[in-house]
């Protein structure tokens, strides 16, 4: 089935034979992208979002974003600030689907330049970095219908053939399976973690009340980073599951943790806070469960985090829409039990989903932390410290955070432990999730 509109064509096929991963395999192109949850049939996890090729190429870093196209080879360089260059060139195209994305921006924000270091180069790390796509595939896991969306950026720009890209879908051979190897390295710059993490507490006060504050995994890495993706969405689903090719860099992760949501004049921010293992019975996932309603530092810091995104908020929305959803409620993943909230509120009418996502990302610590702290805390900056999502065409938003984020450059895996800090946090408790979670993060891919 084809339908079209002024700036929009779509087709679906049957989709009962194919798999996402399928899709991703057998679709043709580079800086391909793999957007999913594993909370099917549910909102936002209904759909799997899938493309390649993209238009346009956003990088900022400093006081400038560099625009590079696809289709004409050039680069151009605009200066100011980053947030308001992104507002000014990410293209704003109204369109009639029903769909959550149909087209756009897919990639991160992260807090601050960083450098990811390997033995054979360093790879410096762009603080924005989105690719632009017109051309989406829609995966809906209630139907099995797969919708092949292209979005003319240009009004006058030639549609692709997209009964030949279905076709390609359809019947295309992907490559045989490939495989990854993996070897844990140390990292130096981790002996100052505990150290930082007391520091931390002691300078939080009223204004700033929470900080994320991070330790560094590394990994030698042989082979097909996207082998690695499907290993950890099998041992490890969670409700954002990504996986985004950049030019010199891949990233993948699955995380349980939604940062913000635009949806017209909806914003819906979620909160996770507390993370239990799940029991081997169902009496032994209750007592879990139990332990995490019972906890009392972790009710208080969560209580703060809560009071920290309706501030935030605050900034974007009409004040007396925003209203506390749902608090303290348990989500079950396939690995561990999670207490969440949601805070929903009505933007105001003259910003952009991009303010919305400027106003809720997460301070992390060099932004806080006096000088002489900096320099242990030196590895808190970049992707682990921001956010992953799309920004749509039809100005629709959705982030989660990035922190057990992977990046794959260079043969190295890169990974950060991130932990967010209040006032009520428990040093001792943090230090040993830290390290339990450093010792079974490469036995859990």
């Amino acid at each position: 089935m084809l339908s079209t509109s002024s700036r929009t064509k779509m087709k679906t096929i049957n989709g009962d034979s194919l798999t996402p991963i399928l899709i991703f395999r057998r679709l043709q192109g580079n800086h391909k992208f793999l957007l999913e949850s594993s909370a099917q049939h549910e909102g936002v996890g209904r759909f799997s979002f899938i493309g390649a090729n993209p238009r346009k190429t956003y990088k900022g870093q400093g006081d400038g974003i560099q625009e590079y196209s696809h289709k004409t080879g050039k680069t151009y360089t605009h200066k100011g600030d980053l947030f308001v260059l992104l507002k000014r060139l990410m293209p704003r195209i109204s369109n009639t689907t029903l769909f959550p994305f149909s087209g756009g921006a897919v990639g991160y924000v992260g807090h601050g330049a960083t450098s990811i270091f390997t033995e054979q180069a360093n790879v410096e790390l762009p603080v924005v970095h989105f690719h632009v796509y017109e051309t989406v595939i829609v995966f809906d896991h209630v139907t099995d219908e797969v919708t092949l969306i292209h979005t003319n950026i240009d009004a006058e720009k030639k549609d692709p053939n997209l009964e030949e890209l279905a076709q390609q879908l359809i019947n295309a051979r992907e490559a045989e399976d490939s495989d990854c190897h993996y070897a844990p390295k140390q990292s130096a710059a981790n002996e100052h973690f505990e150290s930082s993490l007391t520091a931390i507490k002691d300078i939080l006060d009223d204004e700033t009340t929470r900080i994320v504050l991070s330790k560094r995994l590394i990994a030698d890495f042989q082979g097909d980073a996207f082998a690695l993706y499907r290993q950890l969405r099998k041992k490890n689903p969670a409700a954002y599951m990504y996986y985004i090719e950049f030019e010199d860099h891949v990233v993948l992760g699955t995380s349980p943790e939604s940062l913000i949501r635009v949806k017209g004049e909806r914003v819906i921010a979620s909160l996770t806070e507390g993370t239990l293992p799940r029991g081997k019975t169902k009496g032994e996932d209750l007592e879990q469960e139990r332990k995490l309603v019972e906890n009392t530092e972790m009710g208080k810091s969560y209580g703060v985090l809560v009071s920290a995104i309706q501030q935030e908020l605050q900034s974007v929305c009409f004040r007396d829409s925003i209203q506390v959803i749902e608090t303290m409620k348990i989500e079950r993943s396939k690995q561990a039990l999670h207490m969440t909230s949601r805070v929903e509120g009505q933007i105001l009418p003259m910003l952009h989903a991009l303010d919305v996502l400027a106003a809720t990302l997460p301070p992390f610590a060099p932004t806080e932390i006096p000088k002489a702290h900096l320099e242990k805390l030196s590895q808190a900056a970049g992707i682990f410290g921001g956010a992953l999502g799309f920004i749509g065409f039809n100005g629709h938003l959705d982030f989660a955070l990035t922190g057990k984020s992977m990046v794959i450059a260079n043969e190295t895996m890169h990974m950060q432990t991130t932990i967010t800090v209040t006032k009520y946090t428990n040093t001792n408790e943090i230090s040993k999730q830290v390290e339990e979670e450093e010792r079974g993060f490469f036995t859990a891919i």
